[in-house]
């Protein structure tokens, strides 16, 4: 589902973010991806969303090398993954139902009606469904972080990436939206999130890649 083979990123000023990285992640996995700051984590998340190229290296998601992709066919294929931000990056003047619904409504493949109905039903997944008609502002750090969640997967992507997705949450709303994800990944969804919080991801049974300055170094299996 995911693969990367000898892959390089390096900055402006000579900094390498990832150096010769391999990685593997099987179709259907939940795999949490830790290290410090600086790590690497977010660039490798960036790579696999396309909001950065690599400077060398082959990198595969789905079946399609992402190297050979050109700027018009990014669109099509960000279509695949739901992508969840720790500052959740939600839409304060539209309401939550709203929110939610902003993916399928880019995509443009389906009526007013069926678009309510599929983002209610996402909202109803994380707990949100009362909450359709307020606006983000209105809401708690977590719940607008369940909004997050509730967006990236309203249009059932096969993808799923989250970059620390609990970072600004305490103890006990963190694992209530790590179970989130332990949801969706049992229908099917292939999930990486990059988390610092390993006192939390080691409770959760999956399998950690741990980076360091861009490398690989350790995988602990559940």
């Amino acid at each position: 589902m995911i693969r990367l083979s000898r892959v390089c990123k390096r900055y402006a000023g000579g900094h390498e973010a990832l150096r010769d990285l391999d990685l593997h992640i099987r179709e259907g996995e939940l795999v949490f991806l830790t290290g410090h700051s600086g790590a690497g984590k977010t660039t490798l998340l960036k790579l696999l969303a396309l909001m950065e190229r690599p400077t060398r290296g082959q990198i595969y998601v789905n079946q399609v090398n992402l190297n050979k992709l050109g700027a018009r066919k990014i669109p099509s294929y960000r279509r695949q993954l739901g992508i969840v931000f720790q500052d959740h990056r939600l839409l304060y003047d539209r309401t939550v139902l709203e929110n939610v619904a902003m993916p399928l409504l880019i995509r443009g493949e389906l009526g007013d009606h069926e678009v309510s109905k599929r983002a209610r039903a996402a909202l109803d997944k994380v707990g949100l469904l009362d909450r359709e008609k307020l606006k983000p502002i209105h809401l708690s750090t977590g719940e607008q972080q369940r909004v997050g969640v509730a967006r990236a997967v309203v249009h059932k992507p096969p993808v799923l990436l989250a970059d620390e997705p609990t970072g600004n949450l305490d103890p006990d709303l963190s694992a209530e939206v790590m179970n989130l994800f332990v949801e969706f990944n049992r229908v099917g969804t292939t999930v990486l999130i990059a988390s610092h919080d390993l006192s939390l991801i080691r409770t959760m049974g999956r399998k950690i890649i741990s980076l360091e300055k861009g490398k690989w170094v350790r995988s602990d299996d559940s």
